[in-house]
């Protein structure tokens, strides 16, 4: 099967990931190494990770009306998609070296887009659950599956978010490899996620050799996990930075069960794109919000008779 013509036909189903990590500030919202972003409501609320299973706090911000256009998806479906040779190549690779079971390719693709307008990929329209929704909490990250309630490792999922690089979250550039790592080692692979237990996709899977990753408009790395729970599906790690040099980098953590998902994670990959204005309007956004947050906390005298301050979200 042409990975480049799969990529433009089939329908099927998947599963996803959401929720977020505890913010060390309020930028850890932005930038979620493990792309596990906010979907909760309300000033401050619990959440559960579909995808890693983890409980965590969901820090909503107040972003001033105007400062981030929170639209529908709108753009319309490149027709004959193109597929750059590194994508193909990584599609083939990962059919092959996972096992994957043939498939019949998606038949039809749709765009999705974050809340923000700043991310946008082009997924399968059997992929009927995205996160975020218009309403939500604002956020830089795209999740698509048919099934969020399935368990982690019934169906394919295709995670993607951006961050910027220069704020206070990221300074510089990370490494790419620690990125991945860093995903593999906080996001299940198999199990349930309310109550959180299972395994991770580095204790649940083989680790392949991390790759060089070219997409034509990106370079970075890509890693393979196969052989998931002994069972023939993957999942598939990317973090890579533009060519054209803005300060932003991307990731994406997708599983695939045959080789129409892994042709979808390349659709994915070819048409995934970054409007870098309104990533920076959203991170000074989250910045001045930060600031603030910070300044009130310091002004804030605590009463005699509260318990004392503590950084978790556990129960003092």
């Amino acid at each position: 099967m042409s990975p480049q013509r799969a990529l433009n036909a089939r329908e099927g189903g998947a599963g996803v990931h959401r929720g977020t990590r505890a913010a060390a500030g309020v930028l850890a919202a932005l930038a979620l190494v493990s792309l596990a972003t906010g979907c909760g409501s309300g000033d401050e609320s619990a959440g559960v990770d579909p995808e890693t299973g983890a409980t965590t706090t969901v820090v909503a911000i107040d972003v001033p009306k105007g400062s981030v256009p929170r639209v529908l998806c709108k753009d319309e479906v490149t027709e004959d998609q193109t597929v750059p040779t590194g994508i193909e190549v990584l599609v083939t690779n990962l059919v092959r070296q996972a096992s994957l079971a043939d498939a019949e390719p998606y038949g039809e693709f749709v765009v999705r887009c974050d809340n923000t307008g700043v991310t946008t990929i082009e997924a399968p329209a059997a992929f009927g659950d995205v996160e975020p929704t218009p309403s939500g909490p604002p956020q830089t990250t795209i999740r698509v599956a048919t099934d969020f309630g399935a368990p982690i490792e019934s169906a394919p999922v295709i995670n993607f978010f951006a961050a910027p690089v220069g704020g206070s979250q990221y300074p510089t550039l990370p490494g790419f490899t620690t990125l991945i790592q860093q995903s593999a080692d906080g996001s299940l692979s198999s199990g349930t996620r309310d109550p959180r237990e299972g395994t991770t996709i580095a204790d649940d899977c083989q680790a392949l050799p991390v790759r060089d990753l070219a997409t034509g408009q990106y370079t970075g790395k890509a890693q393979f996990f196969v052989n998931c729970g002994d069972d023939q599906r993957a999942w598939v790690l990317v973090a890579a930075a533009p060519n054209n040099g803005d300060p932003y980098f991307i990731q994406m953590v997708a599983q695939a069960r045959d080789s129409a998902d892994a042709e979808a994670i390349g659709r994915a990959l070819a048409t995934m794109s970054v409007d870098t204005a309104t990533l920076a309007a959203f991170t000074a956004s989250f910045e001045a919000a930060a600031d603030a947050a910070a300044q009130q906390a310091a002004t804030t005298v605590p009463s005699e008779t509260a318990p004392p301050a503590t950084d978790t979200t556990a129960a003092p």
